[in-house]
């Protein structure tokens, strides 16, 4: 019995577990606990797969690495984060450990070039449901406040600008996926992917899902435009008809975008006459929000409030720091202090900087340095869109750096072992 594959096989399904959320929509598997016992199995043939084998458990790549930082860093705010309501394990702490143990569980087992592409697969058809569920939804004209597309219920993608978050994280992929397709249909098929991953966002009505977008425009034009005209004036084509059918509404905020950039820079609220637009209120609500929050980092510096900390205890002073703060990197702070904003920013520079390694050392093979290439523009889209949400070391985000990590420690070691041999390095083909 192949057990590094099994464990392979099962960390698979737990990922797409994670991203489909099945017993969300079949509430009979809520009793199955289907991921936890998933991911059980994914570690037990890990570990038996180890034995055999006579290899670490634990791959410690950059992100593992990091990742073990992150863990320690986790639980010292949890024992020592001045507001602290409980030293009791939490809700915040819960999602920190699932999620650190994911990214370190892909690195271990992702052992091979093949094993990292397959893992993004299986995340790309995951969240194919999620598109899927966008277009029905917008079909069925299921919005919230006017025109605003919501993701299924219950999930991470509930939120509009949630949505239109991670349909910007994930478009790269697709246009990766389009890249590497052997055949004209399946090209036309991730295309079209990747063609509704921009009309949800377009009618999501996220302000900062039209600006991650128009960033990752930006950083995929001078390639696409160069290599894949044919696809890129498709795109062009298909925006002149998506713009139409996004609501009025939708385009009245698209539109705010400038003055809303404009006064949540400025120091202080302008006063207008006359009613205070919706848009308006939501970004004086943000800057507030980060304004109390970084005052409350300041305070706290070292270890923060605490994972879970009680607002009572800061709220006079700092009234719009409790609850989320739609601002990743200073929600981290906030529960960290300066450590875990550093902790942040350190998976989306590892996310990039090995993307741009792997992009750098591919020895030849297009889709390895195509996926270093998707890596990149990945952590743009986590760097941009991040700043406008609530929740840091969110489950794509880590499994994008253990992706990453893993990546780059294997064509590491194949060029490592090239030189040993006097070879030309790359990757070989390897069975899963």
């Amino acid at each position: 019995m192949n057990f590094s594959l099994w464990s392979f096989r099962f960390l698979l399904w737990y990922v797409c577990v994670l991203l489909v959320q099945p017993q969300n929509r079949f509430t009979f598997l809520w009793p199955l606990h289907i991921a936890d016992i998933s991911f059980i199995l994914a570690i037990g043939f890990h570990v038996l797969a180890c034995m055999e084998e006579q290899r670490p458990i634990v791959r410690f790549g950059p992100a593992t690495v990091l990742t073990l930082v992150l863990m320690f860093f986790t639980f010292m705010s949890q024992f020592f984060g001045v507001y602290q309501a409980s030293q009791a394990w939490c809700a915040t702490t819960d999602y920190i450990m699932k999620n650190a143990m994911l990214l370190i569980m892909v690195e271990a087992v992702a052992i091979s070039a093949q094993r990292v592409m397959a893992t993004q697969l299986v995340v790309l058809f995951s969240t194919l449901w999620w598109v899927k569920g966008g277009l029905r939804l917008s079909a069925l004209g299921a919005t919230y406040s006017g025109d605003r597309l919501m993701g299924a219920a219950v999930s991470m993608i509930e939120n509009p600008n949630g949505f239109a978050y991670m349909m910007c994280v994930f478009l790269p992929l697709y246009l990766w996926a389009y890249q590497q397709a052997p055949k004209k249909w399946m090209k036309g098929g991730f295309l079209a992917c990747a063609l509704a991953a921009i009309y949800i966002v377009f009618q999501t009505g996220s302000r900062t899902g039209l600006v991650t977008l128009v960033a990752i425009g930006t950083f995929l034009l001078p390639y696409y435009g160069r290599n894949h005209y044919k696809a890129l004036a498709v795109v062009a084509l298909a925006l002149y008809f998506i713009l139409p059918l996004t609501g009025e509404q939708n385009m009245k905020r698209f539109r705010t975008i400038p003055q809303a950039v404009a006064a949540f820079l400025s120091p202080t609220r302008v006063q207008e006459e006359g009613p205070v637009s919706q848009e308006d209120e939501s970004t004086e609500e943000r800057k507030r929000k980060n304004i109390d929050s970084w005052g409350l980092i300041k305070e706290n510096i070292v270890f923060g409030v605490g994972v879970n900390a009680d607002p009572n205890k800061f709220v006079e002073r700092f009234p719009m720091a409790r609850g989320e703060v739609h601002c990743e990197i200073l929600r981290a702070g906030v529960i960290m202090g300066i450590v875990g904003m550093g902790l942040y920013v350190g998976f989306i520079v590892l996310i990039f900087a090995c993307g741009n390694w792997c992009r750098a050392h591919a020895g030849g093979w297009a889709t390895l340095h195509d996926l270093g290439w998707t890596f990149q523009i990945q952590a743009v889209a986590i760097a941009i869109g991040g700043a406008f949400c609530p929740q840091p070391w969110h489950s794509p985000m880590m499994l994008l750096a253990g992706s990453a990590s893993a990546l780059y420690g294997i064509v590491k070691a194949e060029q490592a072992r090239a030189g040993r041999t006097g070879g030309r390095g790359g990757v070989p083909a390897r069975p899963l």
